[in-house]
């Protein structure tokens, strides 16, 4: 028989080639079937899950659910009424409705992160497929020994949430190839997708992304970060599955701006959103994913939750090119000093392994294609009229 990467060259796969990969039995899931966007698969919770009340439990390469099982490491939880709440700063485990086939000596290798909904929320989720020796993916040769299972550690670090079976916090994005191997790196490719829009354009340009302080307005109010705040009401616990009654943002975010240096303090132990100064215009041919620079930003936590699709930042309905960028930025063990444009992060780029089509947008991304300063989707719209009641609070006028 054919083997459906007979044909492919090195790249991220297409939602075509995925769901090829699906329908041949090299990807399982069960529910409703696969929810595959431009660039990746979604993976969804099973109704199956423990505490682990040590902590996150790092992959060692053996079957991940036994070593925590055998060494007494979790603790199965009972849901409530098909639901099960995680609290803040807890780690737990859920096992993945999707598993991965028979891909030893495929060439077909992994990479995941937390969707970009869900970073928002302070909630850290990895991907552990059961053989790795790492988070967040996994090669071919890896799966030789693996029972092709996979489960999410979740830690919620602000907010208790609450799941229950099919919700997705993860998604998958495939290669065919080294993801290394796919990486694009030019000051061409960056002329092209990355817009500085107060940057001359003789300027250098790499692949690397600033924060932008420059205030947003948001009803009515100006704002350059929003920074999560303690529940005002401890009953309240957001629902990670409901389309409509949403929490009301200013219950759980409170508006920061730069001062008159232009500089923004992180305070440690808080969360903040902020986003990037460059704009994001991706062609069909490129997918992109963005990682912090450690080394480079202090006592931070920087990430943007999600990957970057084909099409990001495209067919504006403002007519601006290009979309920023989400920071996501806790604070650790000492107080940070933020100036405006200051970089942040680094953006790496790859080459689909076939370009993507925009009519087979599932339109699950859609939500954040004309994003500028942007909570979760989780959290209702802010109101037109907001007032200032002191110290970033705000509140409806």
């Amino acid at each position: 028989m054919r083997l459906p990467w007979s044909d492919w060259i090195p790249g991220v796969l297409s939602k075509r080639q995925v769901l090829e990969l699906c329908h041949q039995g090299y990807l399982l899931q069960t529910g409703s079937g696969p929810s595959v966007d431009h660039s990746s698969i979604d993976l969804h919770l099973f109704d199956e899950g423990w505490e682990l009340p040590l902590g996150s439990i790092k992959p060692s390469g053996r079957s991940y659910l036994h070593f925590v099982e055998q060494h007494d490491l979790s603790r199965k939880l009972s849901s409530s009424g098909g639901t099960y709440q995680l609290n803040p700063r807890t780690t737990y485990l859920f096992r993945i409705r999707e598993r991965l086939g028979p891909l030893r000596g495929s060439g077909i290798y992994g990479q995941a992160t937390a969707k970009s909904s869900v970073g928002r929320l302070d909630v850290l989720a990895r991907l552990v497929v059961d053989g790795s020796s790492r988070y967040e993916g996994f090669t071919p040769d890896e799966l030789g020994q693996s029972s092709g299972e996979m489960f999410l550690e979740i830690t919620p670090m602000t907010f208790p949430i609450r799941l229950k079976e099919g919700t997705s916090l993860s998604q998958l994005r495939l290669f065919y190839g080294e993801p290394e191997a796919c990486e694009v790196r030019s000051r061409e490719l960056w002329n092209t997708v990355l817009h500085h829009p107060d940057c001359d354009a003789r300027a250098q340009v790499d692949d690397t992304l600033s924060v932008d302080l420059a205030p947003d307005r948001v009803g009515g109010l100006d704002v350059a970060a929003f920074e999560a705040v303690a529940q005002i009401d401890p009953a309240v616990v957001i629902d990670l599955w409901k389309k409509g009654d949403k929490p009301q943002p200013w219950q759980f975010w409170k508006f920061q701006n730069a001062d008159g240096h232009q500089r923004l303090q992180i305070n440690q132990k808080s969360f903040y959103i902020l986003r990037s100064r460059e704009r994001l215009r991706l062609p069909s041919g490129v997918a992109a994913y963005c990682r912090a620079i450690d080394e480079t930003i202090g006592e931070m936590r920087i990430h943007y939750a999600g990957f970057v699709h084909p099409f990001f930042g495209f067919a504006r309905s403002d007519g601006i090119a290009g979309t920023p960028l989400i920071f996501e930025v806790r604070g650790h063990d000492l107080n940070v000093s933020l100036i405006h444009r200051e970089k942040l992060a680094r953006l790496t780029f790859y080459r689909m392994s076939e370009d993507a089509k925009a009519e087979e947008s599932s339109g699950s991304k859609a939500v954040y294609n004309e994003q500028e300063l942007k909570l979760s989707s989780y959290f209702g719209d802010w109101p037109d009229a907001l007032t200032a009641n002191g110290d970033g609070f705000i509140s409806p006028k």
